[in-house]
């Protein structure tokens, strides 16, 4: 099957738009900023979330959304992957898809009400002022009113810019499951990019031994193995995202995707920070972020075993 994966002017539209959006309100330093935590920084530009029309964007028309499609969705995913967008702003673009309560979906494309994730382990990411929750099960994904979850005390995780809460949860529906795993793995392959970009950007201004480290075989090699990983992300997920409910195999498309971007946002992220040296592991440079939301971000969705076993059937 032969699928074209350039964007079309109006995918290049939305792309752009969401582009130039992020990098206004969601630039990667404002999580040095604890203020900025537990998706706090979204939560102040949520109205221009929801006035982009973000949250109805692959749903059709009758059902209220702009009548697009996951390889939308899926462009939108990969930005905020590259602006460490928090998992609520993901979770309040796939929760429509779940949504059986015409009333609920509505909320739901118009930001009235609000949706988080849980993970494997049941915690809910940035789920403060969350309506609704995505829970991911042994058959799917489901939608979840929060009131209906037994919740635990707040906690802090491996990613000290997002929070935690315990829930107990259920399974769910394959289809709309199989289209989060490739948002997933879009927001994955933003951060694949994303460190790419960090990591040439820092060796074409660092200098060692008078000329710049770029300069050097063994980043030069790094940074082109960084960029191919990140392409064949970026290319397995466009395909799954465009071939999606075409007639082809949805569930080996969404693990090969899933797979390719969590390796490629893996990789990359600890390349990046080898990179930057002993800078690379501090604190005060951005590299740990990406590395520490990857290791989150792969929490969601299903778990390598069930991936494994779409591939290999």
């Amino acid at each position: 099957m032969i699928v074209d994966l350039t964007p079309d002017e109006d995918q290049s539209a939305i792309e752009d738009t969401i582009v130039a959006f992020l990098a206004d309100v969601l630039p990667v330093e404002r999580l040095r900023d604890a203020a900025n935590h537990d998706g706090a920084a979204e939560s102040a530009v949520w109205d221009q979330f929801c006035e982009l029309g973000l949250f109805g964007l692959g749903l059709s028309e009758d059902e209220g959304g702009l009548g697009l499609g996951l390889p939308e969705e899926a462009l939108v995913a990969r930005a905020l992957g590259r602006h460490l967008g928090s998992p609520s702003v993901l979770a309040q673009l796939c929760a429509p898809h779940l949504a059986t309560i015409e009333a609920v979906r509505d909320a739901l494309i118009s930001g009235e009400a609000r949706a988080a994730f849980a993970i494997a382990d049941g915690y809910v990411l940035d789920g403060a002022g969350a309506d609704w929750v995505v829970v991911f099960g042994p058959g799917g994904a489901s939608l979840r009113a929060r009131g209906d979850l037994a919740l635990a005390a707040t906690e802090g995780g491996l990613d000290h810019t997002m929070t935690f809460e315990r829930i107990e949860g259920s399974a769910g529906t394959m289809q709309p499951a199989l289209r989060i795993e490739v948002l997933i793995a879009a927001y994955l392959t933003g951060i694949a990019q994303a460190t790419t970009d960090m990591a040439v950007e820092y060796a074409k201004t660092r200098e060692q031994f008078g000329q710049p480290i770029g300069a050097f075989q063994a980043i030069k090699h790094s940074c082109a193995e960084m960029a191919t990983r990140a392409s064949a992300a970026d290319t397995q997920t466009m395909f799954a995202a465009t071939v999606f409910g075409a007639g082809m195999d949805d569930a080996v498309e969404a693990a090969a995707a899933r797979t390719l971007a969590k390796c490629a946002a893996f990789d990359n992220a600890k390349a990046n920070i080898q990179t930057h040296g002993g800078m690379g592991f501090t604190a005060e440079c951005d590299a740990h972020l990406f590395l520490k939301r990857a290791m989150v971000m792969d929490m969601l969705g299903s778990d390598a075993r069930a991936r494994r076993a779409a591939l290999t059937a």
